[in-house]
Parts: C-alpha cells; structure tokens; sequence
C-alpha cells in the first residue's frame, strides 16, 4: 500500500489562503483595485476651480476635472467615461456664465437624482454680457481671475460641501477659513504688484477676452486680440489693433496657456513688442510652475508686472 507525504506547512497555508480568496470574490465580476483615496466624490469643469474645491474638501472629498490642466476648455466635449464620472459623483460643481455649454446635456446624461448641482457665480456679477463676440448671450465666465470672485466660491464651496456632508462640516469650514485667509493675502500681493505698474503703462493687450474681472479688480486697461476664440480677427480688426499698440506705446503682448500662441506672436512682431506666451486663467500648469490657483495667479501678476512696467 502506498501512501503520500504529507505537504509542507507553508504549501497548505499558501493553498488555503488562495481558495478563500478566490471563495471572497465574485467570479463574475473583475478585481476591483484598491482607492487611492476616500471621500465624497465631486466633478468639476476645469483645473482652477477643481483646486479651490481641494483647499477646502481636503481628504474628505474626491475631485475630479473634466479639462485636464494644460488643456483648452474651449475645444472640451464629455466622453462616455466622462459622463460615468458625472453618473457617479454627488455634487457637480459648475462655474456658469457659459463657461460649459455642454453642462445641460452631460447632466441629462448622466440621469443622476442625486447629483447636485452648484453654480459658482451665481449671483455674482457678470461681464461683459450684450456685448459681441463669445459672450454676448452669457456674459464673461472667467470671474475667478478676480481674487474676490474666487473668495466667494470657496464659501460657495464650503456651504455645499457641508449641506452633502453635514458630519464634516467642522473640517470644512476651518480649511476655507484658512484658505480664505490666503486668499487675501494674494488679492493683496496683486494689488501691490499692479500698483507697482505706472499708470502709463497699464494697456494689456492679451489673446483673448478671459481678462476683464482681473483688469476691472487690478486697474487695468484691457485689449483682446480676438472675440472669438474659434476665429482669428478679421484684416481691419487687426490694423486697429496695430494702431492701438503704436499709439499707446503698449510694451508688451500676452498669450496664454492652452492657446496656439502664433497670432499674438505675430502681433508681437509686427509691433516690435515684447511677446509673453505663458498667461494662466482657463487652466493651472500640468507641472509645478502653477499648478495651483495661488501659484497662477502669482505667475501672472508677475509676469503682467514684469513685462508692462
């Protein structure tokens, strides 16, 4: 009669541990990865507002933005994962103003009764609204370039955030507290930097209208090289423009990050002005130069001052 030796111990544990682990998991369905972290879960449209949701959620929240930093938001269209996303999130946190046209459609999509919405400025006031160019009907969007207008969606934020999530209140408010105060001293920063420009020299010529909540807040005069972002300006738009930069002796030109940079390197040329290409206001840095809100908004106040005064 012949018999087997019995397996070494550590084969038996190593076969036990297996079968429950395979007895744990639904065969149906494939292994789901651990969280890289935990939270409630929120969708936003782009970078910048995705940071000031970060400064006061902290690690009770996951944020999410649909336009990744360094991209175009103008050129953005939802994906099917991007509407999964939305499907799966608790709040979507919109800037308004017609800053996502697309925002109607992804909600129905989406088909969450769950979902909150928040509009960021609503009841702010808006720009630039009647006017010509992209945005007649809705007004200007990019309320966050004044330090002001992104004060109140962090406490925007931080009343949402806390009606979602009513335990974390106390976490929430002490961070936007906090981030508020910072805040502050960077509407402060600006002022002084800007203050720092003579008054002469304050004509900002830059590529398109994302800058007029800055240039109304910081006492600057503000060009746009294009109405449409989508089109470039017509031969007469242009020669007007060439006038303007002659006769007010402007210094220097802006392009911006996320935007083809030849137009206004072009006006830049035919001017015999200085070409700045690295302005920051639809989208955060993918790298660390501003990867922030606070980084790009120092960025551009440094750069605005550096190359006009």
């Amino acid at each position: 009669m012949r018999y087997h030796k019995p397996l070494p111990a550590f084969l038996l544990l190593f076969l036990l541990f297996f079968l429950l682990s395979g007895c744990a998991q639904d065969p149906g369905k494939p292994a789901v990865p651990a969280q890289t972290g935990s939270g409630l879960q929120v969708v936003t449209s782009i970078s910048p507002l995705a940071d000031l949701i970060k400064n006061v959620g902290g690690d009770k929240v996951q944020v999410i933005a649909l336009v990744k930093p360094g991209n175009d938001p103008h050129d953005y269209e939802p994906t099917p994962e991007d509407v999964r996303l939305v499907a799966t999130a608790r709040i979507f946190f919109a800037n308004g103003a017609g800053e996502e046209p697309y925002l109607e459609r992804l909600v129905k999509n989406a088909a969450s009764p769950d979902l909150k919405l928040i509009t960021l400025s609503e009841g702010l006031e808006i720009l630039d609204k009647g006017g010509s160019g992209d945005y007649a009907d809705t007004g200007n969007p990019h309320l966050w370039l004044d330090v002001h207008n992104a004060e109140a969606y962090v406490r925007k934020i931080r009343d949402s955030l806390s009606e979602v999530s009513p335990q974390n209140k106390d976490y929430f408010e002490e961070r936007a507290g906090k981030y508020l105060e910072e805040l502050d001293q960077l509407d402060k920063y600006i002022t002084t930097e800007i203050s720092s420009i003579p008054q002469s020299n304050r004509q900002m010529v830059v590529f398109h209208a994302a800058w007029p909540y800055f240039a109304k807040r910081y006492n600057l005069e503000l060009k746009s090289v294009v109405k449409n972002s989508d089109s470039e300006p017509s031969a007469r738009e242009y020669a007007d423009l060439l006038t303007y930069i002659t006769s007010h002796h402007v210094k220097a030109v802006f392009g911006e990050a996320g935007f083809n940079p030849k137009l206004v390197q072009q006006l830049a040329k035919d001017t015999g002005v200085t070409f700045v290409g690295n302005l920051y206001d639809d989208t955060v840095s993918p790298d660390s130069e501003a990867n922030t809100y606070i980084k790009m908004m120092t960025l551009d106040a440094q750069n605005i001052v550096k190359a006009l005064k």
